[in-house]
């Protein structure tokens, strides 16, 4: 078997080589015949060198994965390599592609497993043009590239699947400085291109030893780095790893900082850091979304996107929650808001989390350690909530269970604006108890009886008053209701019982009987209340005092009016 080596010996004169930083043994070599070039299609031949401690390496076309046409390099497990053509969909592991505009691939002389050495030289009769795009063969091309460590594949199947990748890698090659003359393989060592012997068994002469591959160089003239092609992997590791922290950690942690600790300064600089480090995340999400021109196309970065714009208002709601819990010393409309509105954007944002795992293809135990350190840390904030619920209910409940005030509290229990009610009326109630306990007490009783004797006696007189004044002595018995007669109203009641009319005899005129005429129409609205109280008076039954004991043979009690003093009164003074 032929080999050649990756420094460049060998080469045509313009063929331009490539090595990456990452590691300087994967290298890969580009020529465009000038016929391709002439005519703006055809073949162009590549060869991709890497050391057998690859599990497998690949090159593509275009500037980012999606719709890149890509050339899969693994080894067989005979001592060959199997090369695959795929295409890139999104970033996921891409599949073999089998359309009719597939990459027509020929593994060439010289291709194969050598000295810890992959090497494929490989012929491409169309790609120039495949169904992600197109490229030049006259001027500036980009290209990606990619690799994976591990154990051989060894198979022979074009579509044998992979795990991800562990670094890759972006650069531009000007197609013009790779153009060779002769529409051949350009990566055999021909002992006839210096000797001219045509012996063909040539030991390798050196002729062309360095020439334009770049020999003493790993990287050919014709070759570009893109920008910030090193270090975009490591920027997306950043960014998966502050939004994971800040989404499925801190955020969580700093809401059980008020609960917990009562105290809304340390929970509002802990959500502030927090705030400030999703912002840093977002802004590094955002440039390596543009970078790979995937912003607002997948599910991740859109939703990404939502999250983090409706997290702007989480502090103006904390803000005016802190401001009316201060104001009214409880929780408001505002207050849930700011509660359940987290809550919702924590779950969105660890999803979405998810999300982006998926989308970068990541293995599958960082998928599981995810999901199970956002399981521990919500489990954790819930229990936390109940037991911060619980230690509330706790501290509320008083000592002395056994008072009835005690258990007026128990069974409703009060807000902290209420406490100020509650403690004026306790102490209320503690200074009668301490002048009843006063009044008591040995010691007065002791020392000033006569003048305890008559507190007593004043006590005992006003609460015989205050019996007196509750007990109901005459009353009007309607239909449903009993209530009590003013003095005005029994005596209009006893004048209108006491009231007889005239006996009418046969002799008697018709006008010398006395008539009743109904009342006038009222004219004012106090006239018409009077008239409708009399009616209703009319209408009442008169509970008598002393009838019931007439109606037992009793003589009844008798009770000198109270008209009949004043006129006597007034009888008085006329003397």
């Amino acid at each position: 078997m032929v080999t050649c080596n990756s420094g460049g010996y060998g080469v045509n004169a313009a063929t331009q080589q490539y090595c990456t930083a990452d590691d300087p043994n994967i290298c890969f070599s580009i020529a465009v015949p000038s016929s391709s070039a002439n005519a703006g299609s055809g073949n162009i031949y590549f060869q991709i060198s890497a050391p057998t401690t690859y599990q497998w390496v690949a090159l593509g076309t275009g500037s980012r994965m999606t719709g890149s046409n890509i050339f899969l390099v693994y080894q067989d497990g005979s001592g060959n390599l199997t090369v695959s053509p795929r295409l890139g969909t999104q970033y996921v592991e891409p599949q073999l592609d089998t359309s009719s505009t597939a990459a027509k691939l020929t593994l060439l002389a010289g291709s194969g497993v050598q000295d810890g050495k992959m090497i494929a030289n490989i012929r491409c009769a169309n790609c120039e043009t495949w169904s992600g795009g197109s490229m030049s063969l006259t001027s500036s091309a980009n290209w990606i590239s990619a690799w994976k460590r591990g154990s051989s594949l060894s198979t022979t199947a074009k579509d044998a699947s992979i795990s991800k990748h562990d670094s890759t890698d972006r650069f531009s090659l000007d197609m013009s400085t790779a153009s060779i003359s002769s529409d051949s393989n350009p990566f055999l060592r021909d002992s006839t291109a210096g000797s001219g012997s045509g012996s063909g068994t040539g030991a390798g002469s050196g002729t062309g030893s360095g020439s334009g591959s770049g020999s003493g160089s790993n990287t050919g003239s014709g070759f570009t780095q893109e920008e910030g092609s090193l270090i975009s992997a490591k920027v997306l590791v950043a960014h998966g790893i502050i939004m994971a922290l800040v989404m499925a950690i801190l955020y969580p942690l700093g809401s059980l900082l008020m609960p917990l600790l009562g105290n809304w300064k340390v929970h509002a600089a802990w959500q502030t850091v927090s705030f400030i480090l999703m912002w840093v995340g977002f802004g590094i999400g955002v440039k390596c979304a543009l970078d790979r021109e995937s912003l607002f196309k997948q599910a991740h970065t859109i939703l990404g996107t939502v999250v983090v714009c409706l997290m702007f208002i989480q502090p103006i709601l904390g803000f005016v929650h802190h401001r009316h819990f201060v104001a009214h010393q409880s929780r408001g409309m505002v207050s849930y808001a700011h509660i359940w509105y987290g809550r919702a954007l924590l779950v969105l944002g660890v999803v979405n989390g998810g999300l982006g795992l998926q989308l970068s293809d990541e293995r599958d135990s960082l998928k599981i350690a995810y999901s199970v350190i956002a399981a521990i840390v919500f489990f954790l904030y819930f229990a936390a909530k109940l037991w911060s619920t619980f230690q509330k209910k706790q501290r509320g409940i008083p000592k002395q269970v056994n008072s009835p005030r005690s258990r007026s509290s128990v069974d409703h229990p009060r807000r902290p604006y209420q406490e100020g009610k509650r403690r004026d009326a306790a102490a209320s109630s503690r200074q009668l108890e301490s002048v009843d306990a006063t009044l008591h007490s040995p010691e007065l009783r002791d020392t000033n009886t006569a003048l305890l004797s008559t507190i007593q006696g004043a006590r005992k007189a006003v609460a015989s008053v205050s019996r007196l004044a509750q007990t109901q002595m005459r009353t009007f018995i309607a239909p449903t209701v009993t209530r009590r007669a003013d003095f005005v109203q029994e005596l209009y009641l006893k004048e209108l019982k006491a009231y007889k009319p005239a006996p009418i005899k046969d002799s008697d005129a018709a006008g010398q009987v006395a008539t009743f005429n109904l009342p006038k129409t009222p004219k004012s609205p106090e006239e018409t209340d009077l008239a409708s109280s009399l009616k209703e008076y009319e209408s009442m039954a008169v509970e008598v005092e002393g009838q019931a004991a007439a109606d037992a043979g009793q003589p009844a009690a008798v009770v000198e009016d109270w008209l009949v003093e004043e006129e006597e009164d007034d009888a008085h003074h006329g003397h």
